[in-house]
């Protein structure tokens, strides 16, 4: 008779740590392609995924920017010469060594005319938002 006859819990227990080692070994490759997966997905955030969704903005209505001025430029003719003459509300918002800011506020009647003013505004500030 072989040993393996005279003793079957040994084969069994034998097969029990294979089969334990081949499951562990499963886990550790299905954890790395989970971690994988995970990284990969970080890189496209959701709002990644949002991106294509716009919101709905009912026009017209009052829109803020936030424009940065250098010190030596004088903001109302800034304005003046970026938006023409049109009603807005300008506010201080904050100074440091470079800049000026501002709140801009003003009436947009559609959502070209407030990107166009953006477009104005970004060619001639420092920093627009």
């Amino acid at each position: 008779m072989s040993k393996t006859a005279k003793n079957p819990t040994a084969k069994t227990a034998k097969n029990s740590a294979q089969n334990s080692a081949d499951t562990a070994k499963t886990a550790k490759n299905s954890a790395a392609k989970t971690a994988q997966n995970l990284a990969r997905n970080s890189r496209s955030p959701i709002g990644a995924c949002l991106a294509d969704i716009k919101p709905k903005i009912d026009y017209p209505l009052i829109w803020e920017y936030t424009i940065f001025v250098p010190l030596d430029r004088d903001e109302k003719e800034l304005i003046a010469s970026t938006i023409g003459i049109c009603e807005h509300k300008l506010a201080a918002s904050n100074k440091n060594a470079k800049y000026k800011s501002f709140k801009l506020n003003l009436l947009v009647r559609s959502e070209n005319e407030r990107l166009e003013i953006f477009a104005k505004l970004k060619a001639t500030c420092a920093f627009v938002l």
